[in-house]
């Protein structure tokens, strides 16, 4: 059965903390707004909404995944091929002298 790239079960939603910290004052503690964090000297990268995020990532693996499994099957197409002509290379010389003996041409 061959291996499709998305046969594999779905993975579980990934929990992100929503709960707002109260302090032993009792009063809650908003949460702060998410930085956009870059290195020193490059421009803040502007917040890509997730669903967005989601659905480049999710094109980017699959495409990935795609050339991979590609990849793979050249190089295994490759290798048995090899197997192939070690084993003719093998055996046909064989079979040659076989078929010369039962037509009276071995010696």
């Amino acid at each position: 059965m061959p291996i499709r790239p998305f046969d594999t079960p779905p993975m579980p939603e990934i929990p992100v903390l929503e709960d707002v910290v109260t302090p032993g004052d009792g009063n809650p503690v908003p949460p702060k707004p998410a930085v956009a964090v870059s290195a020193p000297g490059k421009p803040v990268a502007a917040a890509i909404p997730q669903d967005i995020l989601s659905d480049m990532l999710t094109e980017r693996i699959a495409a990935l995944t795609d050339r991979m499994l590609r990849d793979a099957s050249v190089e295994v197409q490759a290798l048995l091929m090899d197997k192939v002509w070690e084993k003719l290379r093998a055996e046909i010389p064989a079979i040659v002298a076989a078929a010369l003996r039962e037509n009276g041409h071995g010696s």
